[in-house]
């Protein structure tokens, strides 16, 4: 039988690893051997062990020939892989075993312990990533095979750091629900009920995305940021906005929180993209010609289900037809404000309005 051993710090895992696993799988006709570090060899810490692999259970629990083997995280200290590869020859004396690595780890192969021993002991194999350059030296002195297939461009750091949410979905509300990574981040900046709101709104959103073929990573992030100025005081949110946004102090003091995560997004969790920023900056009033996620945000937070009332139609039209069912909010919206009396004159909103409903 053949046995593929999937090594790796998989903190945490990524739909990239499940991909690879897969992809090895069906091309080796192989069970995946699924060997978590305790703490990878180049790194300094690690997720604790109990977590990692709670997370690793969810992410292949609906796979067959999947399988998680915990001997790197029984050993004292993390051992290298020649000595895991010594252990499986002994566990699994009559199959023929694959180790399948990364190409950044094809690169660096040449410099891990005892090379040329793994190289004899088991069949390397790794997918060829598009953008980096292959050390064909390695390849052809460590007889390494190339499998067919195209990885999916995410790393476990892009996940701790919200760069990406590319995880299975299970393994998201696992992070959520035990204040993983970034929302470790996240949880202390807002009042808890403003919390459960954001993280409410970034799953519509990336619900919402995901049915329309989205990007329903950038929805999520988006969407759980957006209100991530809301634990400003009146008095620092002005100063701010005199500071960073002088431009738009006129517009009106329930807004400046829209701005501020902007600013707090690019400096606390370094986003760059502008499609997410802008998403954030406009999801309060809103602006003429949104693009797909600026509308998705706006929409995903005023439809809320925990805001108290029954979204559901107005969630089924977004569902249905995103730019549609940002329009059927947008008109419900107005109503909203006019039936309250608010004040709703400030060029953003009052732009949003004529460009929308006319």
């Amino acid at each position: 039988m053949n046995k593929v051993i999937f090594g790796g710090g998989f903190d945490p895992i990524h739909l990239g690893h499940i991909n690879m696993a897969l992809m090895a799988r069906d091309l080796l006709n192989a069970d995946i051997i699924i060997v978590p570090a305790k703490v990878a060899i180049w790194k300094k810490e690690s997720l604790d062990s109990f977590h990692k692999l709670e997370m690793l259970k969810l992410a292949i629990k609906d796979y067959e020939r999947f399988f998680i083997d915990t001997y790197e995280l029984e050993q004292e200290e993390q051992p290298y892989s020649f000595q895991t590869i010594n252990y499986f020859k002994k566990k699994c004396p009559k199959d023929r075993l694959y180790l399948l690595i990364g190409q950044d780890q094809v690169n660096s192969f040449h410099l891990w312990k005892k090379a040329e021993e793994i190289a004899d002991l088991v069949q390397i194999v790794y997918f060829k990533r598009p953008k980096l350059e292959i050390n064909l030296e390695n390849v052809n002195k460590y007889k390494m095979k190339e499998l067919d297939g195209e990885e999916i461009d995410v790393s476990s750091t892009d996940i701790r750091d919200l760069k990406s949410v590319l995880v299975p979905e299970a393994v998201l509300k696992y992070i959520e629900d035990n204040n993983l990574y970034f929302i470790n981040k996240i949880r202390p900046l807002i009042k808890e009920s403003r919390y459960y709101h954001s993280l409410s709104v970034a799953h519509l959103a990336y619900k919402i995305a995901k049915k329309h073929n989205l990007d329903y990573s950038k929805a999520y992030i988006a969407g759980i940021l957006h209100d991530i100025a809301k634990g400003i005081n009146d008095g620092d949110s002005l100063k701010l906005m005199k500071q960073f946004y002088p431009d738009d102090v006129d517009i009106g003091a329930f807004c400046y929180h829209q701005f501020l995560g902007e600013k707090l997004a690019k400096e606390v969790f370094k986003v760059v993209d502008e499609e997410i920023l802008g998403a954030i900056k406009y999801h309060t009033t809103g602006k003429a010609n949104m693009n797909w996620l600026e509308k998705l945000i706006y929409a995903s937070d005023k439809v809320d289900p925990l805001r108290g009332y029954d979204s559901s139609p107005l969630i089924n039209a977004l569902m249905d037809d995103l730019d549609q069912g940002f329009v059927v909010v947008l008109k419900a919206n107005q109503e909203f404000l006019n039936k309250k009396n608010s004040s709703t004159d400030n060029r953003l909103y009052n732009e949003c309005i004529k460009y929308y409903l006319g």
